[in-house]
């Protein structure tokens, strides 16, 4: 089969193109390499430079193809609240060209790569598909905009569409520079550096992480199984355990120092874990790599065991 990775360059997207090579498929990935890196397209893909904002190159890169996975993004909060417009035109734009694109072309099925950031604030921790969408950042609306087009274009013309909503992925090849770096590969530089751990309020806020091995694999099975056509599957990828920012401080290892107040507070749940029961039925997907394995494999160093009291839901 013939499928198109949009940022296929990137920290999610290279990994899945690894996978489907392995798989044997062809892949085309399409990539501006604003963010993501050429040394991390394998050699037995095809690379399209450009970016999903251009119509054009989007439905000429999708010809012939059966599914489109579509990773790119501008993936961080705090850039889309400092340039709302600029990261609105990559994750709207771009994912409506994605879906024109697909339409015209007539892919089999679209994969988009969604976020649990669109849940925002919930009555409680454990976040269900049905639950209504209450995004708190930019990107978050601008992910569920995205689901929202692929809802309408699905019913309107009869298209296989998927969205996966990702909670925190980490892994190799995650960006460790930059302004917009996630707490862990951060806390790894930092420890690496000699320098304390940055935690930003208590470190007792909780969430859900997914390793990227298991994201690409609710990818794949998301596009091998039989799903209906005419809607848009919604699935949580995550899992249901949910890791403090203090634990995985303490498996990384290292000084912490606290910041107060959390200057991400307004836009940042305290806990937030997966019922991913929808995943297990539909596509047969569920985590199997535990924080503490996936941290050991990409920390090295004095990286700990699993954590102490990691709440379980």
């Amino acid at each position: 089969m013939r499928h198109v990775v949009t940022g296929g360059c990137g920290f999610i997207g290279s990994h899945l193109v690894d996978r489907l090579v392995d798989l044997g498929h062809e892949v085309i990935v399409l990539d501006d390499l604003s963010t993501g890196k050429k040394a991390y397209l394998n050699p037995a893909a095809a690379l399209v430079q450009g970016s999903v904002t251009d119509a054009g190159l989007v439905a000429s890169a999708t010809e012939g193809a059966d599914s489109i996975f579509h990773t790119a993004a501008w993936a961080r909060v705090p850039r889309s609240i400092e340039d709302p417009v600029g990261t609105h035109d990559v994750n709207v734009n771009g994912t409506l060209n994605v879906l024109q694109a697909a339409r015209e072309n007539g892919v089999r099925r679209v994969i988009y790569s969604s976020s649990s950031s669109v849940y925002g604030s919930q009555p409680t921790h454990v976040m269900r598909e049905g639950m209504t969408p209450a995004p708190k950042s930019p990107y978050a609306l601008q992910k569920l905009i995205g689901e929202q087009y692929a809802d309408m274009f699905a019913r309107l013309f009869n298209m296989q569409v998927v969205s996966l909503r990702y909670f925190n992925v980490y892994g190799p090849r995650q960006a460790d520079e930059g302004a917009y770096v996630l707490v862990i590969p951060r806390f790894i530089k930092l420890r690496d550096q000699g320098k304390p751990l940055t935690l930003y309020g208590d470190g007792s806020q909780t969430h859900g992480y997914t390793h990227v091995s298991d994201v690409v694999s609710a990818n794949v099975s998301a596009m091998e199984a039989e799903l209906p056509s005419g809607e848009n599957t919604v699935l949580n990828v995550g899992p249901n355990e949910e890791t403090s920012i203090n634990e995985i401080a303490a498996m990384i290892g290292g000084e912490v120092e606290y910041v107060f107040p959390n200057p991400r507070a307004m836009y940042e749940e305290r806990r937030k874990s997966a019922d991913n029961s929808k995943a297990k039925t539909l596509i047969g997907w569920e985590p199997r790599i535990p924080i503490s394995e996936g941290i050991r494999g990409i920390a090295g160093g004095p990286a700990r065991a699993a954590p102490q009291g990691a709440r379980q839901s």
